[in-house]
């Protein structure tokens, strides 16, 4: 059975384009490299533009993860370069 995480991320609209760059610099290269291990299925980054939550002046997306088993979250959680990045993102 796959193992899949979702989050809803609240960014600040005039933010945006620089955590979008930043999230393309830091977690994409992180997803390459599990995908081509075979840990990692599929992940995307979207913007969502419908939401039952006001996102009062905030850009949110919606990160989506599937990995092929809970191993490969943790791996991505523990990697060094996910805690800097976490780190980065939320300041």
């Amino acid at each position: 059975m796959t193992h899949t995480v979702s989050i809803v991320l609240n960014i600040a609209a005039d933010k945006a384009d620089s955590f979008e760059r930043a999230f393309e610099e830091n977690e994409v290269p992180i997803w390459r490299d599990l995908h081509q291990k075979g840990t990692l299925l599929r992940a995307s980054l979207s913007p969502l533009e419908i939401s039952t939550v006001d996102a009062g002046g905030a850009k949110q997306y919606l990160v989506l993860a599937q990995f092929k088993d809970a191993s490969g979250h943790h791996a991505h959680d523990s990697d060094p370069r996910f805690e800097r990045w976490n780190e980065m993102a939320e300041a």
